[in-house]
C-alpha cells in the first residue's frame, strides 16, 4: 500500500540532506577562495611590461586567484624598492637588468647568458629574498635602430661604423638606457669609443615618434619593440657585444611562493612560452594597433590553451 505521508516524509529528508550537502559543498568551496591570498603584480611604463604583467595576472585570475595589477609603476627605482617593500609580490624583469642594475654587477664583454642567470638567480634569493623564475623563452636586448634611408646613405651595418660619424647625430633612447648604467649610454660610450652630438632621454613610447619626425638620428630600441618591423627600420649588429643578454621573466617574493606554491606552478606555464617574434607581435598589437595590453594578454592566453573562456 502507498504511503503518502511517509513518501513526503522521505522525499522531505532527502531534500534537506542534499541542501546540507549542497550547502556544505558552498562553504567549502567559498572557504578555499577565501583563504587564497591577495596577488598584486607590478609592471614598469613600457609596453611590454604592461602585457607581461597582463599575461601573470589573467592567468592566475583564471585559477581562482585575485589580482591586483599596478601597471606603469615606474622604473628600476621605482619597481624594485616595491617588491622589497611588500607593495607587489611580482613584477616582469630582464637578466641582464637584474644582474647589472639589482645587483649592481659590471657587465664583463662579452658574457654567457648561463653565468648571468646563475648570479641572478642565487643572489636574487640570497641578499633580497626573492626569486628569478626560469625565463619566459625571448630576449629583449637593447638594439641601434634607423631609418633605411640614413643606413644605406652611411652604409649602417653595424654599431661600430658610426664610431666616425657618430658626432655628427643625435641618440634617443629611453630614461634608464641614458641613465649612468654600463649596458646604457655609458657602456656604448666606453666600448665603441664615441659619443653623439645629442644624447635625448624620453620616455620609451616616444622614441619611435621622436625618430619619425626627425628629433633624433638613431634611436636605441628594444629588440621585440613591434614598431621596428612596422616602420620597417634598419636594426645595427652589436659588434662589440655591449649589449647582455635580456632574458625576460618574473621576479617574485619567496614569502608568497612559500604561502601559495600553486601559483608558482601556475607562472611556470609560461616558461619558454614565448618567443621574440611572438611578443613582438604582441606589442605591435598594442602600439600600433592602439588595443588594450590586458585584452591582448588574454587572446594569446586563450590561444595557446593556457586559460579557457
Amino acid at each position: 500500500m502507498f504511503h503518502r505521508k511517509a513518501y513526503f516524509s522521505n522525499t522531505s529528508k532527502l531534500t534537506v540532506i542534499l541542501g546540507l550537502t549542497l550547502a556544505l559543498a558552498l562553504s567549502v568551496t567559498a572557504f578555499a577562495a577565501a583563504q587564497k591570498p591577495k596577488v598584486t603584480i607590478g609592471s614598469k611604463n613600457f609596453t611590454e611590461s604592461y602585457l607581461l604583467g597582463d599575461i601573470a595576472t589573467e592567468l592566475l585570475r583564471a585559477h581562482g586567484y585575485e589580482v591586483e595589477h599596478k601597471a606603469g609603476l615606474g622604473g628600476n627605482s621605482v619597481i624594485f624598492p616595491a617588491i622589497q617593500r611588500g607593495d607587489i609580490d611580482i613584477y616582469p624583469e630582464y637578466a641582464g637588468t637584474a644582474y647589472l642594475v639589482q645587483l649592481g654587477r659590471e657587465f664583463e664583454i662579452p658574457m654567457r647568458l648561463d653565468d648571468i642567470l646563475d648570479t641572478v638567480v642565487k643572489e636574487m634569493d640570497e641578499r633580497f629574498d626573492l626569486e628569478f623564475m626560469p625565463t619566459l623563452g625571448f630576449n629583449n636586448t637593447y638594439v641601434f635602430a634607423t631609418t633605411k634611408e640614413m643606413a644605406e646613405k652611411y652604409n649602417l651595418e653595424k654599431v661600430s661604423d658610426l664610431i666616425p660619424i657618430a658626432n655628427r647625430f643625435s641618440l634617443g633612447g629611453s630614461i634608464d638606457f641614458m641613465s649612468d648604467r654600463p649596458d646604457g649610454i655609458r657602456g656604448v660610450e666606453d666600448v665603441y669609443g664615441m659619443k653623439f652630438k645629442r644624447n635625448r632621454p624620453m620616455d620609451s613610447s616616444l622614441i619611435f615618434r621622436a625618430l619619425q619626425l626627425g628629433q633624433v638620428d638613431l634611436i636605441v630600441a628594444f629588440a621585440t619593440h613591434g614598431q621596428i618591423a612596422a616602420m620597417d627600420l634598419v636594426t645595427l649588429e652589436d659588434d662589440r657585444g655591449v649589449f647582455p643578454s635580456y632574458h625576460a621573466s618574473y621576479v617574485a617574493r619567496n614569502d608568497l611562493f612559500e604561502q601559495e606554491p600553486e601559483i608558482r606552478s601556475i607562472l611556470m606555464k609560461l616558461h619558454n612560452a614565448l618567443d621574440e617574434k611572438t611578443i613582438a607581435g604582441l606589442n605591435y598589437r598594442v602600439d600600433g594597433d592602439h588595443e588594450e595590453p590586458s585584452d591582448v594578454a588574454r587572446d594569446w592566453l586563450l590561444q595557446e590553451g593556457l586559460i579557457s573562456e
